[in-house]
């Protein structure tokens, strides 16, 4: 068994954590620090790039390069980015509204064009941050704040997204690796 080069305190910045007691967005970050430290690539060799939401606060809370763009364009600021440095790994970090709403066609694009980035979408199926909108996946028929008389929509199927662009590209070894969180990153980067 070869011994780690990293560990996850390697990957964890100084910044105090803001998010709300109970999100799930802690057991992601946490399980991001050790994932990275894992893979043993150096901190100073990763960027993580985010939108606009709870969940995009993420760069933060990493040790390596970081970049809180604006809403809905992750994906088109980590393509660049990944485009400007192929030899960093890029994670993208977004939400259901951030990546799927206004940043839906970002999104589709970047899985389109299997530029080699790591995308994690943190699916709430709301916008957390305005405390009770609808998000892209929220379920049909959802009350909130933003749709009183219920969401007639159908939700978005991110997966959906993601099947279909890798029956298009598969020829071409898709290189830009896309999962919503649901347990253990490690899972999925071991795979």
């Amino acid at each position: 068994m070869s011994e780690l080069l990293y560990a996850a305190k390697d990957f964890k910045s100084d910044q105090y954590v803001r998010w709300c007691p109970g999100c799930g967005d802690h057991a992601l970050l946490n399980s991001l620090h050790k994932t990275m430290a894992g893979l043993g690539i150096a901190p100073n060799m990763t960027a993580v790039i985010s939108g606009i939401g709870c969940s995009s606060r993420l760069p933060y809370y990493m040790n390596t390069y970081g970049f809180h763009t604006i809403h809905g364009r992750a994906a088109a600021i980590a393509t660049g980015v990944k485009v400007a440095n192929p030899e960093l790994t890029v994670w993208q970090i977004s939400g259901d509204g951030d990546g799927l709403a206004i940043g839906g066609n970002h999104f589709i694009h970047a899985l389109r064009r299997n530029v080699n980035i790591n995308i994690v979408l943190l699916n709430n199926r709301i916008y957390g941050l305005t405390k009770g909108q609808y998000s892209p996946t929220s379920p049909r028929g959802f009350v909130s704040k933003s749709s009183p008389y219920r969401d007639s929509g159908r939700s978005f199927s991110s997966c959906g997204a993601r099947i279909w662009c890798k029956r298009q590209i598969l020829w071409k070894m898709c290189g830009c690796r896309f999962f919503e969180f649901s347990g253990s990153i490690n899972s999925f980067c071991s795979s």
